[in-house]
């Protein structure tokens, strides 16, 4: 049995492709120039597809730190939020501690005045 060896092979694909001509030749150079376009489209397509990839890290990038102020500002409302809070409470507690200390005087200026008035003496 006669197993063609590596260099065999070579050497018959080799004389196949002298044989062939200028057919193998005409096929080679058109093969290598579609393959040339093929590459300067590809490169052009990546070269899109990198400027798209750069447009949307920026947009996000822009996203994240617009979330960033959002949250800061959150933050910052929420602090005056119960600074508010706290006001309106400490506001109230002395509103009712006036309006304790104003009822207690006006009660105190009813009491004085009841004792001014002269006392009903049935006269006939």
């Amino acid at each position: 049995m006669n197993i063609p060896t590596h260099f065999q092979c070579s050497l018959g694909f080799a004389l196949a492709l002298l044989s062939g001509g200028s057919f193998a030749q005409e096929l080679t150079a058109d093969s290598l120039l579609a393959a040339q376009r093929r590459v300067t489209a590809t490169m052009k397509d990546l070269g899109k597809a990198k400027a798209d990839v750069k447009r949307h890290e920026a947009r996000v990038s822009e996203a994240e730190a617009a979330l960033a102020r959002s949250q800061r500002k959150v933050d910052e409302d929420k602090a005056k939020l119960e600074q508010a809070r706290k006001g309106l409470e400490e506001v109230r507690s002395s509103a009712e501690a006036t309006q304790r200390d104003y009822d207690h005087a006006s009660r105190e200026i009813q009491r004085l005045y009841r004792e001014r008035q002269p006392a009903a003496s049935p006269n006939p």
